[in-house]
């Protein structure tokens, strides 16, 4: 008996040792035809993972066209490439239909002779505020709209030009797309329906040989996660609560939750965004890319480990994460008098 659970179990190793030496070697297989003959299209290259991603496909021969949501932005990035011929910077806001179908018909106008291989969906916010408690339904409305339904019209808008050359689509959610945590319900809800609808199309576009690939980072410091701008979201949100939610929470519970916050994301943060870059264009350049990409290593040995165990495993865990230390109002007073 026991000679055979070791047996069984010495197979398994093996069996998974020689697939992911099988699948490096794959993975490391180009797509077929040259870059220079290709095109891609990237949303929210203003900052960040979009616009390194930009730099990067230009500086290996892609035609890029570069969504940018303004065109300060958009210049500098232009002044940043070297090879100005190969990049065209498309004013772009995801969250309205006719800014996106202009960007679709500013890039068939000017494709040429070259076809559209790939749409990368990266544009989004970080719509984190606080506890439900504290959001609004507008808020709700506004991660969606960007996060989701910007990935929908993109994506809607060029797929057609993608089926023809048999391309790819690639969008960004979020480990938070497959293991929800406190405090992020706009983000979490946003990521979980973007991660949904890829999975969605990822299946439907099979047949027309169209690569579909998810990439889940983990925690990044990109200008997403700005100090001042995370404090400027929670007080937000707290100048809109209603007075019997105020007095529930407490001013002293919302400004160590909002300084708490900022610190715990930036201490489980890193600034080596090349980890998601590179899942990028190996997501564009590979014969077989990825489903799904893990970027970081608490994506890896973290957040998704995270997400297949057990609920009642992982809230514990969570919490723990966040280290809270002080109280809502209205749990201390009760603790108080329990005493």
């Amino acid at each position: 008996m026991i000679s055979g659970i070791i047996a069984f179990f010495l197979h398994f190793v093996g069996f998974v040792v020689i697939w992911n030496i099988v699948r490096y070697i794959l993975e490391l297989l180009p797509a077929s035809g040259k870059l220079t003959d290709k095109a891609v299209f990237i949303t929210g290259c203003d900052t960040g993972f979009g616009r390194e991603l930009a730099k990067k496909c230009v500086k290996n021969g892609f035609l890029v066209f570069a969504g940018c949501l303004t065109p300060k932005a958009g210049e500098t990035l232009k002044n940043e490439v070297e090879n100005k011929e190969k990049i065209h910077i498309v004013s772009l806001d995801v969250s309205k239909d006719e800014s996106v179908q202009k960007a679709a018909e500013y890039v068939k106008s000017n494709l040429g002779s070259i076809k559209l291989w790939g749409v990368v969906n990266n544009a989004g916010i970080f719509s984190c505020y606080g506890p439900d408690d504290w959001c609004k339904l507008a808020d709700y409305e506004n991660a969606l709209d960007i996060n989701t339904l910007g990935v929908i019209r993109v994506t809607h808008a060029f797929k057609k030009l993608i089926k023809q050359s048999s391309g790819r689509i690639v969008t960004v959610t979020s480990v938070n797309g497959r293991l929800s945590t406190p405090a992020a319900g706009p983000y979490v809800v946003s990521k979980f329906a973007a991660s949904a609808y890829m999975d969605c199309i990822r299946q439907e576009l099979y047949n027309f040989n169209v690569k579909v690939s998810i990439v889940e980072p983990g925690i990044f410091r990109t200008p997403l996660l700005d100090k001042t701008a995370m404090l400027k979201r929670v007080d937000h949100v707290w100048s809109n609560v209603d007075s019997e939610t105020k007095v529930e929470y407490g001013e002293k519970f919302k400004n160590y939750f909002a300084n708490r916050w900022n610190e715990t994301f930036h201490k489980l943060s890193t600034d080596k965004i090349h980890y998601v870059v590179d899942n990028y264009y190996h997501a564009l350049t590979a014969k077989y890319p990825r489903h799904r990409y893990y970027c970081g290593w608490d994506a890896i040995f973290g957040y998704v480990p995270l997400s297949l165990l057990p609920t009642w495993f992982t809230d514990p865990v969570i919490r723990l994460l966040g280290h809270q230390e002080v109280m809502p109002a209205c749990m201390e007073n009760q603790n108080k008098k329990s005493l």
